[in-house]
């Protein structure tokens, strides 16, 4: 096999193995250099002019650039490998969290339904106090309306009954009035009685008050006389006496008359023993005339003083 048919089978093989790779991938290398467009035919027969060393430096440049090209095509192969991957991961990604969004949202709809559920449950439980509740006022209302009525019967009778009490009391208190009036007329009548009576009895008391004055005083003069004259009777004058003497007798009496003790005040006479004479004559007239009444002795005789004066 010469050179120029080494060429064409490994262009021929290189061709095949562009062609496979781009219907396997069906990528487009419109960027790259399009080998099918171009003519080798010239090539080669301008090749048939040259000698073995071009040749062969042709082959081996057209080798490099064909090592070249399938390194760039696996790199591409990788890249766009890489890049499924990255799209594959993506996609999985993509799917996985889809499917967590569609989980997701069926525990959302769940829950909305179970909240939904409790709040048609909430809201039939509602209903049913909200009816209850109808129920319960409308009998309120009615109790209501039956007490009002029963209040208004009984505010009727309590009003009929007060104005029967009313007029029985006015009546009660015209009587009551009436009679009062004729108390007060009886009363006056019994209190100008006893006025009239009191004031009789007042001008009794006072003409018997007056007389019993007078008869007090009467009883004291006579007493006190009558005292002077005995105490005189029972006295022993003697010679020796000078004429006019007298002294003043404190004597201390008993109810009855007898003489408890008697002293010469004051002064006395000058003499003694006239003094004691004196004293003699009323322990010698004892019981001493006294007045009868209590009072009268109590207030003028229990302890009285008086002159002695013998003439």
């Amino acid at each position: 096999m010469n050179t120029i048919q080494k060429f064409y089978l490994s262009f021929g093989l290189a061709l095949s193995l562009h062609v496979t790779i781009l219907v396997m991938f069906g990528i487009s290398f419109s960027n790259e250099p399009d080998i099918t467009k171009q003519k080798p035919l010239p090539e080669i027969i301008q090749a048939s002019m040259l000698d073995d060393d071009k040749i062969m430096e042709e082959a081996n440049r057209l080798k490099i650039k064909e090592e070249k090209k399938q390194l760039a095509l696996k790199k591409q192969q990788q890249n766009l490998d890489n890049k499924r991957k990255k799209e594959l991961q993506l996609l999985q990604d993509t799917k996985k969290k889809r499917l967590q969004e569609e989980k997701k949202a069926k525990e959302l709809e769940r829950i909305h339904k179970a909240q939904v559920l409790k709040e048609q449950q909430k809201l039939s439980v509602i209903r049913k106090e909200k009816a209850l509740e109808a129920a319960r006022l409308s009998k309120i209302k009615q109790q209501k309306a039956a007490e009002k009525k029963r209040l208004d019967d009984l505010h009727k009778a309590e009003k009929k009954r007060l104005n029967d009490l009313r007029i029985a009391k006015e009546k009660k208190q015209l009587a009551e009035k009436k009679r009062k009036q004729a108390e007060i007329a009886k009363r006056k009548a019994v209190a100008a009685e006893k006025a009239a009576a009191k004031a009789a009895n007042i001008k009794a008391q006072a003409a018997a008050a007056k007389a019993k004055v007078e008869k007090d005083r009467q009883a004291i003069i006579n007493s006190t006389i009558a005292i002077k004259r005995t105490v005189s009777s029972k006295w022993v004058r003697l010679k020796s006496f000078a004429k006019g003497l007298s002294c003043t007798i404190r004597v201390k009496l008993l109810p009855s008359g007898d003489v408890m003790d008697v002293t010469v005040v004051g002064e006395g006479s000058g003499d003694t023993i006239f003094d004691r004479s004196a004293e003699n004559a009323v322990r010698k007239a004892s019981p001493l005339p006294v007045p009868k009444d209590r009072a009268v002795f109590t207030r003028n005789f229990r302890v009285f003083t008086f002159e002695f004066k013998p003439e």
